[in-house]
């Protein structure tokens, strides 16, 4: 990746182009990409979590933000516990990495987050609610609604796909990788 040593692979930085000074929110002042500082916090590349994607890279939260750690929890502490969830977790593992890589490709082009403020506050805040509720099939129920509408909105066909060996116990974290090619790169 460009610059990832660099200003304009920060991910407290604004990229305008290459040859073009951006604004860096840490330091409040603009700098070129290829200027470097002792801050430097590199700009992630989608890891297979679009909640993350989202959070993180999108929105600019910390990865330990309270959505992410109450969403990690109720995953591990209960969708992981329960085998009536392994579709639920098979099919995050599946198109996770294919959301989360639609959505950065879209940030990288675009540097929009007003959908995605929205989206958080549609979606991702009243599930973690819910999930902090204890209303856990609730929580699931919007958890589907939110990724049929990502689904849609990227154009995904459902996979019916069963991973061989799928360990319900590290499940959910968006890590297997599909083999089909995604629309975002065409």
């Amino acid at each position: 990746m460009a610059y990832e040593t660099q200003c304009g692979g920060c991910i407290e930085y604004d990229y305008q182009g290459d040859n073009v000074k951006g604004y860096c929110s840490w330091y409040k002042c603009y700098y070129y990409p290829g200027d470097s500082c002792s801050h430097q916090k590199p700009r992630e590349q989608s890891g297979g979590c679009y909640i993350t994607t989202i959070i993180c890279n999108v929105l600019g939260y910390d990865d330990d933000h309270v959505i992410l750690n109450t969403l990690r929890n109720f995953r591990n502490s209960v969708l992981q516990k329960d085998s009536k969830y392994l579709p639920l977790l098979m099919e995050y593992d599946s198109i996770g990495p294919i959301i989360a890589n639609c959505i950065q490709h879209e940030y990288q082009e675009t540097k929009e987050t007003e959908m995605w403020v929205n989206f958080y506050n549609f979606y991702l805040s009243p599930i973690t609610n819910l999930v902090m509720e204890d209303k856990k099939e609730e929580a699931i129920s919007r958890y589907t609604e939110m990724v049929n509408t990502l689904k849609e909105y990227y154009g995904i066909i459902d996979l019916q796909e069963t991973i061989p060996n799928y360990d319900i116990s590290q499940g959910g974290h968006g890590k297997i990788k599909n083999k089909i090619k995604e629309k975002c790169y065409e």
